[in-house]
């Protein structure tokens, strides 16, 4: 694994799963103060490896993750979509989750509907 150390509030280690899958290891928090490095560091990877169709990230080291680091995953969400790589945010902690719960935002990042979710079973009408 090779060890990026992005900022000293986050750590970023690279590893290739296969010759499409590329793992990004996070450790740290994920904040204003680094927010940048992770959207850095996803682009360069997109960039500079063409042949990737899935981008891992490993949450599982992650501490804090505020309103910043966010939307730097979100805008991660944004960069893979517009190249056709699937995103997978990798062994979430249950403070990340409940994040993305309370946010609304899991099932747009992960594909797996929120704990008590019951918009299936209680469909909004339409206008």
């Amino acid at each position: 694994m090779t060890l990026h150390p992005a900022d000293a509030g986050l750590r970023i280690g690279i590893t290739w799963q296969a010759p499409h899958s590329v793992v990004l290891a996070l450790a740290g928090d994920l904040d204003y103060d680094t927010c940048d490095d992770l959207r850095y560091r996803i682009t360069a990877t997109l960039a500079d490896h063409a042949q990737v169709t899935d981008l891992h990230l490993d949450c599982e080291g992650l501490e804090a993750v505020d309103s910043m680091g966010l939307a730097a995953l979100l805008l991660a969400h944004r960069a893979t979509t517009a190249r056709e790589v699937r995103l997978h945010l990798d062994r979430r902690s249950p403070r990340l989750e409940r994040l993305l719960s309370l946010t609304g935002t899991l099932e747009h990042l992960t594909g797996v509907r929120a704990e008590g979710d019951d918009r299936a079973a209680h469909p909004v009408p339409e206008a």
